[in-house]
């Protein structure tokens, strides 16, 4: 994995055979970021993500192992627990030209997988809310 900072944005290529997940999570770390979009694209040899199912609060996680390219990332990073975590969704094209996608686990990468964040000088943080299951920003204005 490299990086490059540029002010509050910060250029992630991660390289063949690295996890997506781990490559971005050490940016992170690295660089002390709190609270962050994200955007991405390149391409992967295999890929885990889930689909949230809301009747019984889980993710149903798939695992495709095939050359794809990202079409599509998109998320935000923000803290849980006190580290950083990832919430992104992935739009993959299959060799056929058909799509797959949905809430993105993580993928190895191959050849290369450029992520875009752009970093915000709030932090952010996740708490587990019951009534989604999920764990959820915790933001300061109610609506």
């Amino acid at each position: 994995m490299r990086y490059q900072v540029f002010g509050d944005r910060v250029q992630i290529r991660g390289e063949t055979g690295e996890h997506a997940a781990e490559a971005v999570t050490e940016v992170l770390r690295r660089e002390n970021v709190t609270y962050a979009s994200l955007t991405g694209l390149g391409a992967v040899r295999w890929a885990k993500f889930a689909y949230y199912n809301a009747t019984t609060k889980s993710y149903e996680e798939h695992e495709i192992d095939e050359q794809m390219e990202v079409i599509s990332l998109v998320g935000n990073t923000t803290l849980r627990d006190g580290v950083p975590f990832i919430h992104w969704h992935v739009a993959l094209a299959r060799h056929d030209m058909s799509m797959i996608g949905g809430h993105f686990l993580d993928a190895v990468i191959r050849p290369t997988l450029e992520v875009w964040l752009r970093r915000e000088s709030a932090e952010v943080h996740r708490v587990f809310d019951e009534g989604s299951g999920l764990a959820l920003m915790q933001l300061s204005e109610p609506g």
